[in-house]
C-alpha cells in the first residue's frame, strides 16, 4: 500500500488538517484500516499531534463524524420553525440531503450504516437523533398527534432516506434517467416533490388517525 499523500497545509493549523486528512482516509478505508501514524504523516505533523488536539483516535474519529452533523444542522435553518409551512418545512429539512455531492465525509457515513462502529452509534445517539426527533415532531404535529407514532417516524426516516439516496446515487441516476440532472442540476425540483409526497403522507396519517380516534 503506497502512502497516503500529504494534503496542502499552506494556511490550515496542525488540528484542521488532522481533520482534513483523517475525514478522507477514514472516509476511503474506515477507521481500522487507517493508523494514526499515517494521518500524522499525510498531515504534515509530528507523530503526537494526535494525542494533543484529541486524546487518541477514537477522539479523532469522533470529531470526524461529528463535524457533517454540525455543518448539516446549520444547514437546516430552522426547518421546523411553527411559522413555516408543512411544505417549506420538509424542504429545509431534506434540502442538505439532497445537496451532498458525495464527498469524502458521505463514503465515511455509507461505510458505517452498513457496519455500524462504536463510536458511530454514540455519535447517532448523541447528535443524530435529536434531529430526526424533532423532525418527527414536526410531521406529527401536522398529522394532528401529540407524539410521533411508529408510522410517523417509519416516515420520517423513509423520506430522508430518499433523499439521501439522491446524493449517494447519483453515477447510477446519470446511467438511466440523466436527463433529471441536466433538468434538475441542484435537485431542488427534487426536493419539492419530495416534499409534495410527504405532504400526502402526512395528510393520509391524520386521516388514518382521525378514522381510529372515532367512537364506535
Amino acid at each position: 500500500m503506497s502512502a497516503a499523500k500529504p494534503v496542502r497545509t499552506d494556511a490550515l493549523p496542525a488540528r484542521d488538517r488532522l481533520l482534513q486528512v483523517a475525514v478522507r482516509l477514514f472516509g476511503e478505508r474506515g477507521f481500522d484500516a487507517v493508523t494514526t501514524r499515517e494521518i500524522c504523516a499525510a498531515a504534515g505533523v509530528n507523530p503526537g499531534a494526535i494525542h494533543y488536539h484529541f486524546g487518541d483516535k477514537d477522539g479523532l474519529y469522533a470529531e470526524v463524524l461529528s463535524l457533517p452533523v454540525r455543518e448539516l444542522q446549520a444547514r437546516m435553518t430552522d426547518f421546523d420553525d411553527p411559522a413555516l409551512g408543512l411544505h417549506e418545512s420538509i424542504c429545509r429539512f431534506l434540502r442538505p440531503f439532497l445537496f451532498d455531492d458525495g464527498n469524502c465525509s458521505t463514503q465515511l457515513f455509507l461505510r458505517e450504516m452498513q457496519a455500524p462502529s462504536r463510536i458511530f452509534m454514540e455519535t447517532v445517539t448523541t447528535e443524530i437523533g435529536p434531529i430526526f426527533d424533532r423532525f418527527a415532531l414536526l410531521l406529527a404535529r401536522h398529522a394532528g398527534l401529540a407524539q410521533p407514532s411508529a408510522a410517523i417516524h417509519q416516515l420520517a426516516m423513509g423520506l430522508q432516506a430518499m433523499a439521501h439516496d439522491y446524493a449517494l446515487s447519483r453515477p447510477v441516476l446519470d446511467v438511466f434517467h440523466p436527463a433529471l440532472r441536466t433538468d434538475d442540476p441542484q435537485l431542488e425540483q427534487t426536493c419539492r416533490r419530495l416534499a409534495d409526497w410527504g405532504c400526502v403522507l402526512v395528510e393520509y396519517e391524520r386521516a388514518q388517525h382521525a378514522a381510529q380516534s372515532k367512537p364506535q
